[in-house]
């Protein structure tokens, strides 16, 4: 894909993942750079208003996957989350962790496979910010002082080392 964005906007891509069919990146730039002048930069593809986080979810034993996509489709589904597309191996889950934890979208995945005695591998298949990073690894470690500028990569970044 070959864009041009506008100046100081940056477009990191995610792991390809062949059976999601799709791929997701992340656009970031100064505040100063309206959104629409990022859109039309890159017309085909489909934008969020705020941060998402995709997951790629292969469960084993394959029979799990109709409770799976139930439990996040339809009227069934939580707050936050955007879509849940089944793919023949699996779902791809897309939701707002500023509205739902990602560890509230593996509980009740783990909970559906529990009924299967089954297990999941997960993809993670968009690049997130340091900010959404950052609040993961606090949450996951339970440290509230993990902070995107305590992330080694940030720094690194932020003062030009690659």
């Amino acid at each position: 894909m070959s864009a041009s964005l506008p100046g100081g906007s940056s477009l990191q891509f995610g792991a390809p993942h062949a059976a999601a069919g799709r791929t997701y990146g992340l656009v970031q730039g100064p505040v100063s750079i309206e959104p629409v002048e990022v859109a039309q930069a890159l017309p085909g593809a489909r934008w969020f208003e705020e941060t998402i986080i995709a997951l790629a979810i292969e469960p084993t034993p394959a029979d799990a996957l109709p409770a799976i996509a139930a439990a996040f489709s339809g009227g069934a589904g939580m707050s936050g989350v955007l879509d849940c597309a089944v793919l023949a191996c699996g779902v791809v889950i897309e939701f707002q962790p500023a509205r739902t934890m990602p560890s509230i979208v593996l509980n009740v995945v783990d909970v559906e496979l529990r009924r299967f005695h089954g297990y999941r591998k997960v993809t993670l298949l968009n690049p997130l910010p340091a900010e959404i990073l950052a609040q993961i690894a606090a949450s996951g470690l339970q440290a509230s002082e993990i902070a995107p500028g305590r992330i080694l990569e940030t720094l690194l970044e932020q003062s030009g080392v690659e």
